[in-house]
């Protein structure tokens, strides 16, 4: 058997991977961004054991990390719309859905990955030593001073690890938006590999990709961790 990556040579096959690579790196970000997001914001809600908040951020939690993100993606994108979630094309005048497809994969996965980053989160506040509260509050700071001058940054600090695997699975997962046609990396290589029949070389590339922005991400993680490292807290990412 012989390897043959000839079609690499063909300009639209390099338009659609550049493409593709482009898409996945645009969704990666934005889906971390949402995490992010999420992740401060429930883990603040169930550290300040807010009324209401509490329970429903810990019911929504449940919802994202114990189902699957396929099934997420999928619910967004089709379900929406049989609920009557649709705008109407102003040229064609057909109902067309709310939500794009690139939308919803960027929702699907802040919100798996996010509801993921409340725990993470909230371990890392829970770390936080309780000398250095109480210290803080001896000095005059309020509780949300305190929570945002001290717990926050040291918090975040700490849970850098365990959120490092966190992002990295978001980018792998990112590979799902294929699904409902995203023009991401593993859709334009399914549309090479029904053009060229070439699976193996492709699935070879598209291995590498995923390797090397994996690596990349963890790469940037650990010049963030150490840039931002306190003395005497927490761990460094190997």
């Amino acid at each position: 058997m012989s390897l043959d990556f000839s079609w690499l040579g063909d300009s639209l096959y390099q338009y659609w991977l550049l493409r593709g690579l482009g898409t996945t790196i645009v969704m990666s970000l934005l889906g971390i961004v949402l995490m992010f997001g999420i992740g401060v914001v429930g883990a603040m809600c169930l550290h300040f054991r807010l009324p209401f908040l509490e329970a429903l951020t810990t019911v929504l939690v449940e919802l994202f990390r114990n189902t699957p993100p396929l099934v997420q993606l999928f619910f967004l994108y089709f379900m929406l719309s049989e609920a009557g979630l649709t705008l109407t094309d102003p040229v064609s005048g057909r109902s067309v859905p709310l939500f794009s497809g690139f939308t919803c994969a960027v929702l699907s996965l802040g919100l798996y990955n996010g509801a993921i980053a409340v725990e993470i989160i909230r371990s890392g506040l829970l770390a936080v030593p309780s000398q250095t509260v109480e210290g803080a509050r001896s000095l005059g700071y309020t509780q949300a001073q305190t929570f945002r001058f001290v717990e926050l940054p040291i918090g975040l600090r700490l849970s850098l690890p365990a959120m490092t695997n966190n992002v990295v699975s978001l980018v792998k997962t990112s590979s799902q938006a294929a699904l409902v046609a995203v023009p991401d990396i593993m859709y334009g290589a399914t549309q090479i590999s029904l053009e060229t029949y070439r699976t193996l070389e492709i699935m070879m590339l598209v291995w590498v990709l995923y390797v090397s922005l994996a690596s990349l991400v963890v790469m940037a993680l650990r010049r963030v961790g150490a840039a931002f490292r306190i003395p005497g807290y927490g761990v460094q990412i190997l």
